[in-house]
């Protein structure tokens, strides 16, 4: 998988702010910016995370705003790199009543430049404050993911490359690997 470096790239001027309170802020003990912070993740998911890391604090962070912005993507696919962000342990989307007498809901965002696990997350929204990455159970850390060693690609099996085949015939039947791995065995009988 080749490294993209989107550190280079220019963007308007700046985003917009959010209202007073709400928009882009920034989790504790993240570590120094590096050019291949997001060379782990996909291809879209790092431009944005790069991104998303050089807006101020505040900076409006739905997904109108983050669409309009970018020159590369529209609304659907700015919602789905956040929500792979999210995954990765990047980002946060947090919904909170803005008071205990009113009915109105508000969505806060979180970003990391360094991934977190869902534990280190879950510590710090429910206190505010920082869980050293130490402190947290093996299970509860973020996953080293190396870009340079890839799985090996499995055996195809006649079973494996007709199940792989039917998104070529009709893309509604699109699987992924692991579920072609998974009916293999089905599809086999």
């Amino acid at each position: 998988m080749a490294s993209h470096d989107f550190s280079a790239i220019t963007l308007p001027p700046g985003p917009e702010l959010a209202s007073p309170g709400y928009g882009k802020r920034c989790a504790p003990g993240e570590l120094p910016r590096e050019a291949g912070d997001f060379a782990h993740l996909p291809v879209r998911e790092a431009y944005l995370a790069n991104m998303i890391d050089r807006f101020p604090e505040g900076a409006a962070m739905d997904v109108k705003s983050l669409a309009a912005f970018n020159p590369l993507y529209g609304q659907q696919a700015v919602r789905t790199a956040l929500n792979n962000l999210s995954a990765a342990g990047h980002l946060r989307r947090v919904r909170e009543r803005v008071g205990a007498d009113r009915s109105q809901w508000v969505f806060r965002t979180y970003f990391s430049r360094t991934p977190r696990g869902d534990g280190w997350w879950n510590h710090f929204i429910a206190t505010g404050e920082a869980l050293p990455e130490a402190a947290l159970p093996e299970a509860a850390r973020p996953r080293e993911e190396s870009t340079d060693v890839q799985p090996p690609p499995p055996e195809e099996t006649p079973a494996y490359r007709a199940l792989a085949d039917l998104g070529v015939a009709d893309r509604r039947l699109a699987l992924s690997a692991a579920d072609c791995a998974a009916l293999e065995p089905l599809a086999a009988e």
